[in-house]
């Protein structure tokens, strides 16, 4: 990341201060029109006489193009009286911040603009390089204070990151999650904020997560059964059925028939049972993640659904009754860039597309087209 800062000036840091020196810096003066450029001169500007009225510090913020800019740097100039050229020492006309490498959630107003954001000189931001976000839920490029006379010039690119599929983490339980915004301009109030698009620039939204796929059916319990036979010696009487059991038929034996069966075989069918748990519902698939910064190249697609289960009796019981869940279905894929998430037929929804830029008090100008710009920026 590289954030580098400039300005039109500081001029008349020693030396003579020149009325046609004032004319050609402050009247003529045109901005820089990329951040390793330098400013230009209007010749239709830079002739004639030009006034010390021409020269007062302008400081209403509805001036789009003031000659003697409000700043921090210009403060000693006089803006209705007491006016004075030595006043124009180490003044500036122009403030630039210029941004290329990587950056993630670049903060436009975090900058070192020495407090001149809210003031009216004209002021260029130049993205050279990629700034991108990893968290659908925060723009890759952001500004959010009062702002006047900006102009943020895209060369490179800005890319809201992929909304997470749902049901998974940190994405809602079903529905997907919305896909970040490109850039965020949320200036309380302001004027004059531009945004500016070259050939080659990308302002792209982030795609929407996929919806979770629905939950399958839920089985149903079984019954399990043991059933053991139990007899008595050969003695006269009965045997019950062991602690827990119920007997579920009985007859007795003649031992010694041959003797008059003097004594007696006890039989009992003795039987244990329990009932299983219920098996849950196949778990549906997650939903994909949707395209962006986060997700450049890898994979939209949903996960698969599964979980399906059956009812189980432990060894030795018969299972009686009973049914198997089913698998959950899958779940949708994410959305491409700028697009929303698929849905599925459970209860919610893919997640809405990211913006490439969203916001107020703005104006796109440039190179508009499907290239340049994926999602709204109006």
């Amino acid at each position: 990341m590289t954030v580098s800062v400039a300005t039109a000036g500081p001029y008349y840091s020693t030396g003579e201060i020149k009325f046609s020196d004032l004319r050609r810096d402050f009247r003529a003066q045109q901005p820089r029109t990329s951040s390793g450029g330098s400013e230009t001169t209007d010749p239709s500007q830079d002739s004639g006489a030009i006034s010390a009225v021409e020269l007062l510090r302008k400081t209403s913020t509805t001036d789009t193009n003031p000659i003697v800019p409000d700043s921090t740097e210009n403060a000693s100039i006089g803006s209705s009286t007491n006016w004075k050229l030595s006043q124009f020492r180490n003044s500036i006309k122009y403030y630039y911040i210029s941004q290329s490498g990587t950056n993630t959630n670049l903060d436009i107003d975090a900058q070192s603009w020495n407090s001149n954001l809210g003031k009216n000189i004209v002021k260029l931001m130049f993205i050279d390089g990629t700034c991108g976000s990893n968290d659908a839920a925060a723009a890759a490029v952001g500004l959010d204070v009062t702002t006047y006379n900006l102009t943020i010039k895209v060369n490179g690119y800005i890319l809201g990151a992929g909304g997470k599929g749902g049901g998974t983490t940190g994405a809602p339980s079903i529905s997907g999650q919305k896909g970040g915004d490109a850039l965020s301009i949320q200036s309380p109030s302001g004027n004059n904020i531009v945004v500016g698009v070259s050939t080659g620039a990308r302002i792209w939204g982030g795609g929407g997560g996929g919806e979770k796929g629905y939950n399958g059916s839920q089985g149903s319990a079984a019954t399990c059964v043991k059933s053991e036979q139990f007899k008595s010696g050969c003695q006269q009487g009965a045997i019950s059925c062991p602690g827990g059991w119920s007997q579920t038929a009985s007859w007795e034996q003649c031992c010694e028939e041959k003797r008059g069966c003097n004594a007696n075989y006890w039989y009992r069918i003795c039987e244990l049972k329990y009932t299983t748990g219920t098996p849950p519902a196949g778990y549906g698939g997650v939903g994909g993640l949707g395209r962006g910064y986060n997700n450049q190249a890898g994979s939209l697609s949903g996960g698969a659904g599964g979980g399906a289960q059956c009812p189980s009796c432990a060894g030795g019981y018969s299972q009686q009754g009973g049914s198997c869940s089913t698998n959950g279905g899958y779940g949708a894929n994410g959305g491409a860039w700028s697009k929303s998430g698929g849905n599925t037929s459970n209860s919610g929804n893919g997640g809405a597309a990211g913006r490439a830029i969203t916001g107020s008090i703005y104006s796109v100008t440039g190179t508009l087209n499907t290239d340049t710009i994926k999602g709204t920026y109006t």
